[in-house]
């Protein structure tokens, strides 16, 4: 969902891989353009491996190879999410629990018939009223797309950008990166920080709001 417009992309697939969740992202950049900003929940078919933390998983690589900003929610707070939850419970509702589909590509294309009614018809008392298609027609904005037959890139290198991740500290100090423990200042229990990694220089930023607080050495791999 683009939550500014509140447009959907639906593509439904068999299981949620990575390479799955990676080749939807592709479908959907190509139609609804690139953001600047992928907020996604710490799943690990998003972040990569519990073994090999540091190697970045396939979605983070091909986010940084698109200039995309991949943004983590804090561990265990799903309401963070909450345009995508929400239409999620309107899409289980009104759609997927409404009827019975004789095969996986009947799914496929009365998802498609779904989104495209949502994107026409549906109305935000967010958006004063108005539907999505009408807040982006409306606007005039053009969105960066990449070409149709675009595929999942080589990504045995990772690309120059930057990993964000909102953490809550508690009281026994831990800031969680993808499993990986650190140990930050006492005078930041009980705050929300925003942990920022930066490929292009292997570290690690710590935010308190605006001001940079901590930096540790956070080296990168390619391991798979």
């Amino acid at each position: 969902m683009d939550v500014y417009s509140h447009r959907v992309f639906i593509e439904s697939q068999r299981s949620k891989a990575d390479r799955q969740v990676a080749n939807s992202l592709l479908k959907c950049w190509k139609t609804i353009g690139l953001p600047d900003y992928l907020q996604l929940d710490n799943q690990l078919n998003f972040r990569g491996s519990n073994r090999y933390p540091r190697s970045l998983g396939l979605v983070i690589r091909l986010c940084l190879h698109f200039d995309v900003t991949p943004v983590f929610i804090p561990i265990g707070e799903p309401w963070r999410n909450g345009y995508i939850e929400k239409f999620n419970d309107t899409y289980n509702k009104k759609f997927f629990r409404r009827q019975w589909f004789s095969s996986y590509s009947a799914l496929k294309r009365q998802s498609k018939n779904f989104q495209r009614y949502h994107n026409k018809h549906h109305r935000y008392s967010y958006l004063n009223g108005k539907t999505p298609l009408q807040v982006v027609d409306s606007d005039g904005f053009k969105p960066i797309t990449i070409g149709a037959n675009t595929k999942i890139p080589q990504l045995d290198e990772i690309c120059d950008g930057n990993i964000i991740l909102i953490r809550f500290i508690r009281s026994n100090r831990q800031l969680d990166i993808f499993g990986e423990k650190f140990k930050v200042s006492k005078h930041l229990i009980y705050s929300y920080v925003k942990a920022i990694i930066v490929a292009q220089i292997n570290q690690l930023q710590l935010y308190l709001g605006d001001d940079l607080v901590q930096t540790i050495d956070y080296q990168l791999s390619v391991q798979d």
